[in-house]
């Protein structure tokens, strides 16, 4: 890890971007299909399958009535196994670096999830479908071959995380212009140019990060941002006089060039 990349690790731990106050904690989790295909499921309210190959047995999911969180990452697998759908009142969905194309409809959930990783995936786009998400606060969709996020998102109301880090983009998303809530955005690793000037206006933002974009300016009036904990900007071809002028109009954040 080279020295800005660590400097923002630690910057956003402190500013609280990877807060995990909203996770469950102190409570039943299972880790590995054959624990749970040996244990009383009723109370279970974590399952951690990550890693393991081969399918899982519908009759495995069957009697999780108490579940919260389900994490299937990392199994070699390109498509979420059927019987996972029919579980209720999942608010955590991992699915992460399983070769996945197409996210599939996860209205089942629409009432629950507020949190879904999908990231470094195969994914090439964002379908409608993901608007029905209305309760959805985190959305990680990293390293994945996204070139567009739809107009449909704005029905998102409630996003605090947006992680969007190695895509097509080419610019920052529109609709992030309906997210009033947003506390974080990370478009790192994005062909990304310029910066619009309503996403300085964003009420809640605290941090931002474009590492590695091509943005050389920030927009004149950049006085809102005051507020932000970070600005992550590292590896991007910014000037000299233009790193001296953010610096001089944001003194108290955090900023990493």
């Amino acid at each position: 890890m080279n020295k800005w990349m660590t400097i923002v690790a630690a910057a956003l731990a402190c500013a609280g971007c990877f807060d995990n106050r909203a996770k469950p904690e102190d409570v039943p989790t299972v880790i590995g299909l054959q624990t749970l295909i040996a244990t009383n499921r009723a109370n279970i309210v974590r399952v951690i399958l990550r890693g393991e190959k081969g399918e899982i047995p519908a009759s495995a999911l069957e009697g999780l009535n108490a579940i919260k969180m389900i994490d299937l990452s990392e199994r070699g697998t390109k498509e979420v196994p059927a019987a996972v759908f029919a579980l209720k009142g999942i608010k955590e969905f991992y699915f992460a670096r399983n070769g996945l194309e197409k996210i599939p409809d996860l209205s089942c959930w629409a009432a629950t999830l507020d949190y879904l990783n999908l990231d470094d995936n195969a994914i090439g786009e964002i379908p409608a479908s993901v608007a029905a998400l209305t309760h959805l606060k985190w959305l990680r969709l990293n390293g994945n071959r996204i070139k567009e996020v739809p107009a449909a998102l704005a029905a998102l109301k409630d996003l605090r995380r947006v992680y969007l880090k190695k895509n097509g983009l080419t610019a920052v998303p529109e609709v992030a212009k309906d997210w009033m809530m947003l506390e974080d955005i990370s478009l790192d690793g994005n062909p990304i140019a310029s910066v619009p000037d309503w996403l300085v206006t964003l009420p809640r933002l605290r941090a931002v990060s474009l590492c590695e974009t091509r943005i050389t300016r920030l927009p004149e009036d950049l006085k809102p941002w005051r507020r932000l904990d970070l600005l992550a900007l590292g590896g991007c071809p910014i000037p000299k006089s233009e790193m001296q002028r953010i610096r001089k109009e944001l003194p108290d954040v955090a900023i990493v060039f």
